[in-house]
């Protein structure tokens, strides 16, 4: 039995896919820490199921169980519906999925969102976890140049997940079928300011766990907490942020 809130959630993507008149949503798992990888479920699902790891390829391909998952799934399968609401259901209270309406094909779309999840910094690479829901809007906010934030969009007529809260959000993207995408997109470069942000966002999250906040939303307390850890960023403060004094 669904809970009201995934059904709602599942209802109104389906509304926008028909809206946009695809009868599909994909739909991204970030599997770091989940006991169960999903591929072999995936692997045994008849009928098939398309899908995709971002780390095939990547220096993380060693640690395959862990790499986020795509998934192209459509509502008038039943197999497909179905297993929807199971992980809808099974990542609720996680920050763990994200939903996408996206009109590129499938293939171009795995190669979009792997370019997205590898950035240059420096000499490195690393990765930008962007599918984390905890991070996804404070990157927008925070972090991610205007052409940056625009390779997300670009790809995409809606990208959704499930806030501190656990209500379903929607970031409305920017596709316009006319809109040339590389077809091998590169990877992002992001400079030191842009990996301090990153930190302010890791550092405001673990904030929000230790100090109570009982008489605001979950959200309200992040944004808190990330307008504390950017002040203490900008003091230069490497103490613990419970006792950063301004």
């Amino acid at each position: 039995m669904m809970t009201d809130t995934g059904a709602t959630w599942i209802k109104q993507a389906e509304a926008l896919c028909t809206a946009a008149g695809q009868n599909y949503v994909d739909v991204l798992v970030d599997q770091a820490g989940t006991e169960q990888p999903l591929q072999n479920a995936l692997r045994q699902l008849s009928p098939a199921i398309r899908w995709f790891a971002l780390f095939d390829d990547t220096p993380e391909a060693g640690t395959a169980e862990y790499s986020p998952i795509l998934m192209r799934l459509h509502f008038s399968v039943s197999n497909h519906r179905g297993w929807l609401e199971q992980l809808v259901e099974h990542f609720a209270g996680t920050p763990r999925l994200m939903l996408l309406i996206s009109p590129l094909s499938f293939d171009l779309l795995c190669r979009h969102l792997q370019a997205l999840s590898q950035v240059h910094w420096e000499e490195q690479t690393g990765l930008l976890r962007y599918y984390d829901n905890r991070i996804f809007a404070p990157l927008f906010e925070h972090v991610l140049t205007p052409e940056q934030q625009a390779a997300f969009t670009n790809i995409a007529l809606f990208w959704s997940w499930r806030n501190r809260d656990g209500d379903p959000t929607w970031k409305a993207g920017t596709w316009l079928p006319e809109r040339v995408l590389a077809d091998e997109p590169e990877m992002s470069r992001v400079n030191d300011t842009q990996v301090e942000m990153m930190g302010c966002i890791s550092d405001a999250e673990a904030l929000r766990k230790e100090l109570p906040a009982p008489d605001m939303t979950r959200e309200a307390h992040f944004a808190r907490c990330m307008a504390l850890a950017m002040r203490a960023n900008e003091a230069g403060y490497l103490g613990s942020l419970l006792n950063f004094k301004e």
